[in-house]
């Protein structure tokens, strides 16, 4: 990559694109419309960068084609090392961390099943930085069952709640305590041996543990049929106590982040105004006082505890949510020095959300992944002693921000006067005045308890280079704007829900923006049902639909949660239950109602995903064929619910792009 003029910042920040190139791929002059197909539905090129505790290393995982490697090498010169690599059939990456400065954990993924239910296992490797002294640190238990010997490997292997950063032999692990239980207890690790000693036993229905910055187990989570328990103990031990019993869905929720360097001083998020908000408690004092910290009067509050590496103090908070700062989210610092640390990055970084994701334990070195509206992620490395701010990779290096649509914001009304925030991308170069009305593709989110923002999303960006106008709304039950607003998304699915998916058809043509005989209805996991249900429920509004891993039963979703811990409760909350509420769920399972559509429709599932079953999306396609509907079925071949393969990425995306241009026929 060619060198670029370093720009610096007001303050002790300067950027040089150019200085620590380390995976940097060529960039072309200009990319012109259509962006190419590999180049921005491939998975990002990077992911995961960590810096080593001394800051002299790095490590993070490398996409190439269907293989992802684990590499490191030196902050500055070379060699790069292969650590650990996957063709992501055998097993995915979900992270890797440096525990010293000569040793990483890293945690994979797979498919599986036990009892002939799907499962989604995980295990945790240790690995020396240069690709040597290779394990598995938990060990399979031998047990006897059903009269023969087998082994016994606890499901979730990889949930460190303590690194003990000044052991760097060590951490806590919370794991499941044996085949007769599914609590787990909390467990003294080596990381070079795998040898573990149990620290905190199992708690009746304590399903998750927290310990202080003095390494003490202090807080135990329960939960039961939706409703949770923070329970504690003091530092000095003695018995456990209840601080908290709430409904998890209800707005007197408090929920644990971390406590500070003072044992009697805990975190938590909780209600302020109807938004959550970030407090402070007092442990020591029985009223439990709770001090602000940072709330907002519009959206909830989000985000992890950010906290110097060597004495473990907060410093602030990483991930809020604020639209009138024009990135998808920004971070909060309590610490004066930080503060002005990250304001001087901002200023050499403008109009992008920066975010602190390592500090080397000198606090002197750093990483930044910086990201925004039509800006690709980008990750540097930061010098507090120089001043230097230098780029070292990017997520999608063949991409470049000047030939990309962005997205901007916009309120919609709701019939029932809701406000919805929403996001629209354009064709680059498209104006509405001049060039008239586009297709639309609508895109709704997955989760649904989650949110869009105006952060760079590959799904809008391959669209809008297709000539497509793109909208994307946070409806009701969407996270970030208040418990009210979450509330309103429970149980109406397919109904309010819904509507207000129609109600942004209704103002994107009201707008002139979308031709109202050109529209499609686009999205994944929840963002698939709400296709299918926009094509069930209104089908003279939409020309097609596109489902990705959607769900499309709605009572056979309930039953399939059932089989897992606490999994038909939650699920019940959501959509209902599955007798008492099947009238209603049947009226509003796509499967249950194919008869009503008049559109093609293409669905998409892999066969391993084990967070809506493939079953769905069969049944589904069954549903079409019974009823002599047009539809199109692709099924990725152990496939997961994230597109987690490149190869399946391409797939879906040539399969998407194909089947809108020949429904819609994208604007010239």
């Amino acid at each position: 990559m060619k060198n670029k003029s370093p720009h610096r910042a007001v303050g002790p920040v300067r950027a040089l694109l150019c200085a620590a190139g380390l995976w940097l791929a060529a960039v072309p002059a200009f990319a012109a419309e259509p962006l190419p197909l590999e180049s921005i539905a491939s998975l990002p090129r990077l992911s995961g960068v960590m810096l080593s505790p001394d800051g002299q290393q790095i490590a993070a995982l490398l996409n190439e084609a269907d293989r992802t490697v684990l590499i490191t090498r030196p902050l500055q010169g070379t060699p790069m090392r292969a650590v650990l690599a996957s063709d992501n059939k055998q097993f995915l990456f979900n992270w890797a961390r440096w525990v010293n400065n000569e040793r990483l954990l890293v945690s994979v993924r797979f498919a599986s099943r036990r009892d002939f239910v799907g499962t989604q296992e995980t295990r945790l490797l240790s690995v020396k930085a240069d690709g040597s002294g290779l394990q598995n640190l938990v060990k399979s238990d031998p047990f006897i069952g059903s009269a023969v010997g087998r082994e016994y490997a606890q499901q979730i292997q990889d949930r460190v709640i303590d690194w003990l950063p000044d052991d760097g032999k060590h951490v806590l692990l919370q794991l499941a305590s044996g085949p007769e239980s599914v609590l787990p207890a909390v467990y003294r690790l080596n990381i070079e041996t795998g040898e573990r000693r149990m620290v905190q036993a199992p708690e009746r229905r304590v399903h998750e543990w927290m310990t202080d910055r003095q390494h003490r187990v202090r807080l135990g989570i329960r939960e039961h049929e939706g409703r949770y328990e923070v329970i504690e103990r003091a530092p000095t031990g003695g018995d456990w106590r209840t601080l908290w019993a709430f409904d998890g869905f209800k707005r007197d929720a408090v929920w644990p982040l971390g406590f500070g360097t003072d044992p009697q001083e805990l975190y938590v998020r909780a209600n302020h105004e109807g938004r959550d908000a970030i407090f402070t408690v007092r442990l020591d004092r029985p009223e439990l006082p709770r001090s602000l910290k940072l709330a907002h009067p519009r959206y909830d509050i989000r985000g992890r505890l950010l906290r110097a590496p060597a004495s473990g103090a907060v410093i602030g908070l990483q991930g809020t949510q604020d639209e009138e700062s024009g990135a998808a989210s920004r971070s909060e610092f309590w610490d004066p020095q930080w503060r002005a640390q990250v304001q001087a990055i901002d200023l050499a970084l403008p109009q992008r959300e920066n975010r602190l994701i390592a500090i080397s334990r000198d606090e002197q070195r750093y990483l930044v992944y910086s990201s925004g509206n039509g800006q690709p992620g980008e990750y540097f490395a930061g010098d507090r002693r120089t001043g230097d701010l230098a780029l070292i990779g990017q997520d999608h290096p063949a991409l470049q921000p000047e030939a990309l649509a962005g997205k901007r914001h916009a309120t919609i009304k709701a019939r029932d006067g809701l406000a919805l925030n929403a996001y629209l991308s354009l064709p680059r170069g498209h104006q509405i005045e001049r060039n008239g009305p586009l297709p639309l593709v609508l895109l709704p989110h997955g989760g649904p308890h989650s949110r869009d923002d105006l952060d760079f999303d590959a799904w809008t960006e391959f669209l809008a280079s297709r000539r497509y106008a793109v909208l994307q709304v946070n409806f009701r039950g969407s996270d970030g704007y208040g418990h009210d607003f979450a509330a309103a998304g429970l149980q109406r699915w397919g109904l309010e829900m819904q509507d207000d998916l129609s109600d942004a058809v209704a103002w994107a043509v009201g707008q002139g923006i979308a031709d109202a005989k050109r529209v499609c209805i686009v999205g994944g996991s929840y963002g698939g049902y709400a296709a299918l249900m926009g094509v069930v429920k209104t089908p003279d509004l939409y020309r097609c639909a596109v489902s990705f891993a959607g769900v499309t039963d709605l009572q056979d979703l309930i039953a399939h949660e059932a089989q897992y811990v606490g999994g038909r409760a939650m699920v019940e909350r959501q959509i209902g239950r599955a007798w008492g509420d099947r009238e209603r769920l049947r009226a509003t399972s796509p499967a249950l109602q194919a008869e009503r559509i008049r559109v093609p429709v293409l669905l998409v599932h892999g066969t391993a995903d084990r967070t809506v079953p493939v079953d769905q999306s069969r049944d589904m396609a069954k549903a079409l064929k019974r009823a002599g509907k047009p539809h199109e079925y692709l099924e990725l071949e152990d496939g997961d619910h994230y597109l987690g393969r490149n190869s399946h990425r391409l797939q879906f995306f040539q399969a998407l792009e194909r089947f809108l241009g020949a429904q819609l026929t994208p604007a010239r």
